[in-house]
């Protein structure tokens, strides 16, 4: 009987151990034996498309060391193959990793970095992103910064369901990284043409499921009616302004429910506004009907206003950025060698009258001949950084 007892409580202990706990001691024993220090200060790149892989890079800029003193970094989480370790050259550098392949492997061994050079380790995470209804999606995790890298025939995002445009970025850099990534496999709007009395329009929206039953009620309060079925449905619609005036509220209701009460109300974002229409993004869970209420003449001019003063302001930080901009290029390229070796031959007159990059990004977006700029996120940035733990800049296409 004390030993059943014993056994029991044996058991209690193991399990309750947090796997981190031995993750840690391994990683300790490795750094001993090695005689070798974990590498804190990276960047980290996702290069992301429409396909099941993600290519991923270990950026290290600064430091050097031999053999005798290596450095360890930690693999990402996934199963990974397709390991290179170069500098910014392209030349191989010495490398190993602590189990017998690389594909069982935790944790890779630079043996070496020239001082002058960028450090650039790659690898592939097989099968990372996931394909399901028409929408690719990935959670980051990470609690650290990630340069997210979008392929070029992909022209929004979306991070924890808010729609980001990327139709003139490469990527986005996630600070503190924890969100949702997901876009569309084929970014094919679907039409539904509604009658409105003689009249008749169309509403183009973009979706990974169906919907039915469009209807459109006006005079008065503007209301745009249709059914969902499925259980988790993302959607943009790009709605004329001529017959719906934003800003926009969105409820979600049961089919048969037709009061709309503020627990109803659901999370949307409007973006990409022009002067004919406006796109309307937002999600929806479960089966029930989906009722886009309009905003008043009154309410409609405020939007606008608040959208030509918004405009302004970029128009100011642009001649601004034009005039003082500070343009950084992606790490891990010849540009961002040779920036890091000018700025260190700067005298200390210089250093003062230079504008920091923390201080143009206060200021607004970065516009600068130089290809790969990092800019902010326009509008939608600020509200994004709330929702995912970490702001989100743009990174400008070449």
């Amino acid at each position: 009987m004390e030993k059943k007892v014993l056994f029991i409580i044996f058991s209690i202990v193991l399990i309750s151990i947090s796997p981190q706990v031995f993750a840690e001691e391994d990683l300790d024993v490795l750094l001993t034996e090695k005689n070798a220090v974990l590498i804190e200060q990276q960047q980290i790149i996702f290069e992301v498309g429409k396909h099941s892989d993600i290519q991923v890079k270990h950026v290290i800029e600064t430091g050097a060391w031999n053999s005798d003193r290596p450095r360890i970094i930690e693999i990402l989480p996934g199963e990974h193959t397709n390991l290179t370790v170069v500098d910014e050259d392209g030349d191989r550098l010495s490398f190993s990793y602590d189990k017998e392949t690389f594909e069982e492997s935790k944790y890779i061994i630079l043996n070496q970095k020239l001082g002058n050079y960028d450090l650039i380790v790659e690898y592939t995470l097989d099968n990372s992103m996931e394909l399901k209804d028409g929408l690719w999606t990935k959670e980051l995790n990470f609690g650290k910064d990630v340069t997210v890298m979008i392929e070029d025939d992909i022209e929004l995002i979306f991070a924890n369901s808010r729609p980001i445009d990327v139709s003139d970025a490469n990527g986005i850099n996630c600070i503190g990284c924890k969100m949702i990534l997901e876009y569309f496999d084929e970014e094919k709007f679907s039409s539904q043409e509604i009658f409105f009395g003689n009249d008749k329009f169309t509403i183009d929206f973009l979706s990974n499921g169906k919907i039915s039953e469009m209807e459109f009620i006006g005079g008065g309060t503007q209301l745009l009616n249709f059914d969902v079925i499925d259980k988790d449905q993302l959607f943009v619609i790009k709605i004329p302004l001529e017959y719906l005036l934003n800003p926009y509220d969105v409820f979600f209701t049961e089919k048969d429910d037709t009061k709309l009460d503020q627990i109803d109300k659901i999370r949307k974002t409007e973006f990409s506004q022009d002067e004919t229409h406006v796109n309307l993004s937002f999600r929806t869970s479960g089966e029930g009907t989906v009722s886009i209420v309009g905003a008043t003449p009154e309410e409609h001019q405020k939007k606008l206003e608040q959208i030509e003063n918004i405009k302004a302001r970029e128009v100011q930080n642009e001649a601004v950025q034009n005039e003082k901009g500070l343009a950084l290029p992606i790490p891990g390229t010849k540009a961002a060698s040779e920036l890091a070796t000018k700025s260190s031959q700067m005298n200390e007159e210089e250093e003062v009258n230079k504008l920091s990059f923390a201080d143009e990004l206060e200021k607004g977006p970065v516009q600068n001949s130089e290809d790969n700029t990092i800019i902010v996120a326009i509008v939608g940035g600020i509200i994004i950084a709330g929702i995912i733990g970490g702001v989100i800049f743009k990174l400008k296409k070449n």
